[in-house]
């Protein structure tokens, strides 16, 4: 079952998905098919607020949830950022 799935399992199928193995895909689009893969983990009104560069922003949980996925992937050498908001599956050798 979807629900039961860590974020970075959830980002990696959505990846999947989307087909980022061939193709850098949006931080949009990563959003949509996430939200679509477990509707019921993507409450926007379950709000996270933060401070970025002196400026209060807030924006849903679940999306900040994403985000951290993308990094333990990055960290890991799943995935590669090719540019600003866009992710690919890094090639495996």
């Amino acid at each position: 079952m979807s629900e039961q799935k860590s974020w970075v399992n959830i980002v990696l199928e959505a990846l999947e998905e989307l087909g980022a193995n061939e193709r850098a895909v949006s931080i949009d689009e990563l959003y949509s098919t996430v939200k679509k893969i477990v509707p019921a983990r993507c409450n926007d009104s379950d709000v996270y607020t933060y401070n970025n560069r002196g400026r209060l922003r807030s924006e849903p949980r679940w999306k900040r949830d994403v985000r951290d996925a993308l990094v333990k992937l990055k960290r890991k050498g799943v995935v590669v950022s090719e540019g600003r908001g866009k992710w690919k599956l890094a090639k495996i050798s």
